[in-house]
């Protein structure tokens, strides 16, 4: 069987500036959790998609904390993504972490109403103490491999483009070493690339193609990259019997819509485009991977799978394409 999976992580707009060395003050009403998150759920609603959101719940109040009942009404999953979005989460005393973690846990669990079962690091940064804290909460999977060197490449860059501009980005890269791995689900042990063939605390890396490259299947270049290239993507990830996309909530925004876009417009590629060729973008991908027979799940569903031997086996020899 092959499976998709199509996840969001839900970054408030406070972490775009801070990626781009924009101080402010806050903003009153984000329009990620307004209008990002709603319309992803309405997309995957019209396609049957069960999808997976990483929540991070520092920017939730009384006022914009009922998209997460909305979310499990729809039948999603929705997991962790640590309290505050720290990019420097992994350089944190490990009881830090735990705090992170456990206090992000404990009102997702408490506001939706759900067992929270997965994690995903701000930045995909990771560390021997994030994976054991992840287990001690008790949860059964990480999805925060990206073995992509040109995207640690393309951030390494921004970073540093950011800094000689005067600004300084507050993302960080913990290793260059989470641009190699697997990109199937594997057991783990102390690290996202520290693999075993039995466990009981799951890997599911996000998906990249081509070898040497790796170029991630993601929002951003689902949004971005030409007709031609995209589609030359899908059809070579047609192959794979696991397929892992990580969006963003502002993946499906449009930059018209609130003014607290303006300081980023310029700076986030994605904006650039409209809010009709995005959704149309989306929904070429979904069409492609269930005309191609892949089956959408939760990555719940998929650690479920992979933790009772259900899910099938990885081919031999299958290669990085």
């Amino acid at each position: 069987m092959k499976t998709a999976c199509i996840n969001v992580d839900v970054d408030p707009l406070v972490c775009y500036y801070a990626i781009h060395g924009i101080e402010t003050s806050g903003i009153a009403e984000d329009p990620v959790y307004i209008h990002g998150i709603r319309r992803f759920i309405e997309l995957f609603d019209k396609n049957s998609v069960k999808g997976t959101f990483f929540i991070t719940a520092h920017g939730f109040d009384a006022k914009n904390s009922g998209i997460l009942q909305e979310i499990v009404r729809s039948g999603h999953e929705i997991a962790d993504h640590s309290f505050s979005h720290n990019y420097q989460l992994t350089r944190l005393p490990k009881e830090e972490i735990f705090q992170e973690i456990k206090k992000n846990k404990d009102f997702l669990e408490e506001t939706a109403g759900i067992v929270c079962k997965g994690f995903r690091s701000p930045g995909y940064n990771s560390s021997e103490e994030l994976i054991s804290v992840l287990k001690s909460v008790g949860y059964t999977y990480d999805s925060s491999l990206f073995p992509s060197i040109s995207y640690y490449i393309a951030k390494w860059l921004l970073i540093n483009l950011k800094k000689l501009s005067g600004h300084n980005s507050k993302s960080i890269i913990s290793s260059f070493a989470d641009a190699f791995g697997k990109y199937t689900p594997e057991f783990i042990d102390k690290t996202v690339r520290d693999t075993k063939k039995e466990g009981n605390f799951v890997e599911l890396p996000m998906t990249s193609l081509f070898p040497i490259a790796n170029i991630p299947l993601i929002g951003t270049s689902i949004i971005t990259f030409p007709s031609f290239l995209l589609g030359w993507m899908l059809k070579i990830s047609k192959s794979r019997s696991f397929i892992n996309i990580e969006a963003h909530g502002i993946d499906l925004c449009d930059a018209g819509e609130s003014s607290d876009f303006d300081p980023l417009k310029g700076k986030q590629p994605d904006l650039a485009f409209s809010l009709g060729r995005k959704i149309e973008r989306f929904q070429r991908v979904i069409d492609f991977y269930k005309n191609q027979g892949f089956e959408f799940k939760t990555l719940a569903e998929v650690a479920e799978m992979k933790l009772n031997g259900k899910l099938d086996q990885q081919k031999k020899g299958e290669k990085n394409g």
